[in-house]
């Protein structure tokens, strides 16, 4: 005989999800307890044979949290439950902290009508159910979604995202309001990073945030980067504003080697992105003075771009050179870059000290007439030199063995005034002259265009002719912004993108046109260089003039090299300004 599921077995299911089971008679304000602790059924808790009555009660006793008891009397009043089912069947639900066992707890309230509801006889049925574990729960985990969209877990600080945020809010009234901006970026960070690790690195942003929060404890602080941090205040005293930021850069200055670089800015806007800009101006020039006084900690940043002009540039260079080192004469360090088959040392190590290099060649393979003049070109001392007043010198000298070579030293990076950097390499004096000469051009041009790439061009990119896009190199310029985060972009995006924010208005239709791919390669076809000349506007209003120069990728015609610098000094200096 199958077994059949009764009411009963039905209220013992809710029973044990419900710990308040009624059935409520509206029209007669009465109510039947399908399941209720015995406990509850007592006067002193609000109890009543009117369910209009009871449920006020309950709330006026004390049974509901102080917090929740407006709206919990609101939803629970009966003729608001009267109206909501006269006009619709869907059940009514409310959470709320009521009391259990002498502590508040969540719950909620849940009213639907019965099956036996007519207008004229309105049944509903309610349960409470305990929510509590797992409304909590949620709630916590809310409140951790919350830091993490608004908050760096590192600092502790705003992030990026409220500054957005903030920035917006302050956007909304639509009027001029005073506001003040500093912007501080950590100085050496990566250089901490490589030589003492990320742990290192990361208790050197948590200390200089600990550092801000303590200083600005009363205003806005974000971390907007891994290594960028933003101060604002929106008070309208200005004087109080610079004081507290002057007294916060004396602090940091006042360290050996100061943390971060700072800039600041007060201004009466309706956007603080304004006032941002010029705060973020001002603290790239407090960069470079740490630069110039620290210059090591800038050539560590520029070491991963500098690499990547070494490995160009060692493409270019042939089979005939035996040996590519490039020299750092402040730490007295060489790095082979490149040596042949051939090379006389090829079993020697990757770096090591140069000044000692220098002597063991010298004595190791030179022939004895000739050790005193390569030693001598070869020194430190003498490349400090002579490589300040000529961008590379030579010398030509005869091996044990017999064979001639030339070892000639070329200037790459000065730093405080004296050569820092220089790239060496060997050749064999029996390569045919013509050859010889032939790629000595190719290394000049080379090195002449990369020495200048970083105090000559706004920006550097190479365009694929294959998949027409264009992969940036390198972006100087504060006018091209635009462009500072992309690294690859197809080419006609980049032109959209340089057209609509970057060129002068009336030069836009001028510009597409002049910059057309197909157009570009076919001017190419019968010259070495192409350039277009554009006016493009700066922050402050003013303008600049852009030189946009074209040329293929040395030996290699599937690539076009884009060079964009700025000749507004010399456009001037020719129309007499």
């Amino acid at each position: 005989m199958e077994s059949k599921f009764t009411l009963e077995d039905s209220l013992q299911l809710l029973a044990n999800n419900y710990h308040k089971i009624l059935r409520i008679n509206l029209t007669e304000d009465s109510h039947t307890e399908l399941k209720m602790y015995e406990t509850e059924k007592n006067v002193q808790k609000g109890y009543s044979e009117k369910i209009s009555v009871w449920l006020k009660q309950f709330a006026m006793t004390g049974q509901v949290d102080p917090k929740d008891c407006d709206s919990y009397l609101k939803f629970t009043d009966i003729e608001n439950i009267r109206s909501h089912f006269e006009q619709s069947d869907e059940r009514m639900r409310f959470r709320y902290r009521r009391k259990t066992n002498n502590e508040f707890r969540w719950v909620v309230m849940e009213i639907m009508k019965s099956s036996e509801y007519r207008d004229d006889k309105q049944i509903v049925i309610l349960y409470i159910q305990d929510v509590h574990d797992a409304y909590v729960k949620e709630l916590e985990h809310n409140k951790e979604l919350e830091f993490y969209c608004n908050y760096d877990t590192m600092t502790g600080l705003a992030n990026f995202y409220s500054y957005r945020s903030f920035c917006n809010s302050f956007s909304t009234s639509l009027c001029e309001k005073p506001v003040g901006v500093m912007f501080g970026d950590l100085n050496r960070l990566k250089y901490v990073n490589d030589t003492e690790g990320h742990e290192a690195g990361n208790h050197y942003i948590q200390t200089f945030a600990e550092r801000l929060k303590k200083a600005f404890w009363d205003w806005n602080c974000y971390r907007v980067s891994g290594d960028e941090f933003i101060v604002v205040y929106s008070g309208e005293d200005e004087d109080s504003f610079n004081q507290r930021v002057k007294a916060f850069d004396e602090l940091i200055k006042a360290d050996n080697i100061p943390t971060a670089a700072i800039g600041y800015s007060f201004g009466i806007t309706e956007e603080i992105e304004k006032v941002t800009t010029v705060a973020e101006q001002m603290m790239y020039a407090d960069k470079q003075k740490f630069y110039k006084k620290f210059p090591k900690f800038k050539r560590s940043i520029a070491e991963q771009s500098f690499k990547k002009e070494m490995d160009t540039l060692v493409k270019v260079l042939t089979d005939s050179y035996e040996a590519l080192l490039l020299l750092d004469l402040e730490l007295d360090e060489y790095r082979i870059m490149k040596k042949s088959e051939t090379s006389i040392s090829e079993n020697e190590e990757e770096r090591g000290v140069y000044s000692l290099r220098n002597k063991y060649f010298t004595r190791t393979y030179v022939a004895s007439e000739f050790q005193n003049l390569r030693e001598e070109v070869g020194s430190i001392e003498n490349l400090k030199k002579r490589l300040l007043e000529e961008d590379h010198i030579s010398c030509a000298y005869q091996l044990i063995n017999g064979e001639w070579r030339e070892a000639v030293f070329w200037r790459m990076e000065l730093a405080a005034g004296e050569v820092s950097k220089v790239i060496y390499y060997s050749q064999d004096l029996d390569t045919a002259m013509a050859k010889r000469m032939e790629q000595r051009q190719e290394i000049t041009d080379e090195f002449q265009m990369i020495a200048g790439l970083r105090d000559e061009y706004s920006m550097i990119g190479l365009i694929d002719l294959e998949t027409e896009r264009v992969h940036m190199k390198d972006v100087f310029s504060q006018e091209l912004k635009a462009f500072k985060e992309v690294e690859d972009i197809a080419f006609e995006e980049g032109n959209d993108i340089m057209a609509n924010s970057v060129i002068v208005p009336e030069e836009r239709e001028e510009f597409i046109q002049n910059h057309q791919l197909e157009r570009i390669i076919e001017e190419l076809n019968h010259k070495e260089l192409l350039s277009y000349f554009h006016h493009v506007l700066r922050d402050d209003g003013s303008r600049a003039c852009y030189r946009f120069n074209f040329c293929y990728e040395q030996n290699n015609r599937t690539k076009i090299v884009l060079a964009i610098k700025d000749i507004s000094d010399i456009v001037e200096w020719a129309h007499g300004k």
